[in-house]
């Protein structure tokens, strides 16, 4: 089950080699950037635990009855998971406290939590006094791509386990061999996803190329830009997208002017038009530290359409003045 995962030898190495010794701990926390394989390790992993076999290999053998179940999702003492609407909810864990207090089927509870970092504060209390005395040998694995939303009496119960951002070589493989993208739009996405082969797999979408021709569009004439135009941007999690597209657009800017060198580009499809730009170091650093601040009131939840009025305002202002050459 392990064989799908990309780029995390180490966090697999270590937990096959936990299951082999009988040595693993109640309580595990997986973290780092989103659409890297946490969860999908997790799944492998809780796959191992209830193998009748995994203490031979640390990995599930596949043919036991114990690996059947799991491979139908059918079996009976795994338990996962993951936010119902915006969040997971004191219900919701509840429910599983009540489930792994019961006697297990075979050996022990395994329990995946996905986005544990969307549990609510009452749902993590709920939750504490299970991880403080959990039942049998009940493992629980929780996912999060934020774990600094938890509460540190979570925190420090669970084994932190760390997922590391993927190269953008082994993002575009996977595209082109897995999910039959084509090599240079496999390599532009794999480039702007920042190591996440989710994220790549998300910026090659329809929507999502829209969205950038906009962004891009919006970057060259920022004093053209109509923030008020409600095809602009959907929402705040569009918005979120929407800087994170510009913030990269004038860090490649920026990179080229001062390097020359394309092969510190994200944006590996636009290279003729970053070559042809005109801007100064000086403005291009203006810009980039404008979105930096337009990424900061949106994390302070300021409202998106005053972050994008403000922003597009100071970009039009930095590309109106002196454009003398840095």
């Amino acid at each position: 089950m392990y064989g799908h995962i990309r780029g995390q030898d180490n966090a697999v190495a270590r937990l096959k080699t936990l299951r082999r010794l009988g040595k693993v701990a109640h309580a595990y926390l997986f973290t780092g950037p989103p659409g890297v394989g946490k969860h999908t390790t997790a799944k492998a992993f809780a796959g191992a635990l209830l193998c009748d076999a995994g203490g031979e290999t640390g990995g599930a053998c596949g043919i036991c009855r114990q690996c059947r179940l799991f491979q139908s999702a059918a079996h009976p003492d795994l338990q996962m998971i993951g936010p119902e609407g915006a969040s997971i909810g004191i219900d919701q864990v509840r429910r599983l406290n009540a489930a792994v207090s019961r006697k297990p089927y075979n050996h022990r509870h395994v329990v995946v939590i996905d986005a544990a970092d969307v549990c609510t504060d009452q749902a993590q209390n709920a939750f504490l006094k299970t991880l403080e005395e959990p039942p049998g040998a009940a493992v629980f694995i929780l996912v999060s791509d934020r774990p600094e939303a938890l509460l540190p009496t979570v925190l420090s119960r669970c084994c932190e386990v760390k997922f590391r951002r993927l190269g953008v070589d082994l993002v575009a493989e996977e595209l082109v061999q897995r999910h039959d993208v084509p090599a240079v739009e496999a390599k532009a996405a794999a480039a702007l996803a920042g190591g996440s082969i989710g994220r790549a797999l998300e910026l090659h979408t329809p929507a999502a190329a829209a969205l950038r021709e906009k962004v891009l569009a919006v970057a060259a004439n920022p004093a053209l830009a109509r923030v008020n135009d409600k095809t602009l941007f959907a929402g705040r999690a569009e918005a979120r997208q929407w800087l994170d597209f510009m913030s990269l657009w004038y860090r490649d800017l920026l990179l080229y002017r001062l390097t020359g060198n394309t092969g510190l580009i994200v944006n590996t499809d636009r290279l003729q038009e970053i070559k042809q730009a005109a801007y100064t170091a000086s403005q291009l650093l203006k810009a980039v530290e404008s979105v930096e601040t337009g990424q900061k009131m949106l994390r302070a939840n300021v409202h998106q359409r005053l972050v994008m009025e403000g922003l597009t305002a100071r970009l039009a202002s930095v590309f109106q003045k002196d454009s003398s050459r840095a």
